[in-house]
């Protein structure tokens, strides 16, 4: 799947949308111990995408596209840079039965692996049991699981049973995954000292213009830390 949602007319038009998803009620971040209680909505929703970051330099990890400055700093920007280059992670989608929403759950390959697995080992009984999606280990030895939940209170039957006929369409993926501007990627890169004007002289850096922090963040226990930029959104 690619990380470009959309160009031109289409990206106006999104842009301009008033029910766009905010990211800090969608994305699930979860510290050590703790969980959250979800409806799987099919065996198959989650999806794989392109992704960069290293928080050691200010960047966090996020969706990217093919063509990404932030891959073209990792190409040609040394030593400093060299932790840029692209991974493939993973997003799944769940209904909650605690915000009553969808949410989103971004992981690394490994531990997708996990979470697919539950998930098959649930197949036939996804229309039945509710789970607590926990959250065990820290930094590369984090783990995300499925565990069932063999009876849910009635409130919860009730926002489990909400969701029967919902369809986690693209759109949302594409929103929850929608990479940062290239204007806006090329202010952290020149800021963590990435010589923009010589590898990047196509895209213009307002000369008057402070970054904002970083707020693309996911939780990204794998790559050695918990750092997590979520709470300044």
């Amino acid at each position: 799947m690619s990380a470009i949602v959309s160009k031109g007319q289409q990206a106006k038009e999104n842009a301009n949308k008033k029910d766009r998803i905010n990211l800090k009620d969608v994305l699930v971040k979860l510290k050590e111990g703790q969980s959250h209680k979800v409806r799987v909505l099919s065996a198959e929703d989650y999806v794989e995408y392109m992704s960069a970051g290293d928080f050691n330099i200010g960047i966090y990890t996020q969706a990217i596209t093919p063509d990404s400055p932030l891959l073209v700093a990792h190409a040609k920007g040394g030593e400093k840079f060299k932790n840029l280059y692209k991974k493939n992670r993973f997003c799944f989608v769940f209904a909650s039965l605690e915000t009553g929403g969808l949410v989103a759950l971004q992981v690394s390959k490994n531990q997708a692996q996990t979470i697919i697995s539950n998930i098959e080992d649930y197949k036939e009984s996804l229309g039945t049991f509710a789970f607590n999606i926990k959250r065990t280990g820290s930094d590369t030895s984090t783990v995300y699981s499925l565990n069932p939940i063999i009876q849910m209170k009635p409130e919860e039957k009730a926002t489990f049973d909400k969701f029967n006929d919902v369809v986690v369409t693209d759109e949302f993926y594409e929103q929850v995954l929608e990479p940062k501007d290239d204007v806006f990627l090329a202010k952290l890169l020149k800021e963590a000292g990435f010589d923009t004007d010589t590898h990047l002289p196509h895209i213009i850096i307002p000369e008057d213009e402070g970054t904002e922090p970083d707020t693309s963040a996911e939780e990204i226990g794998d790559q050695g830390s918990d750092e997590d930029l979520l709470d300044q959104i």
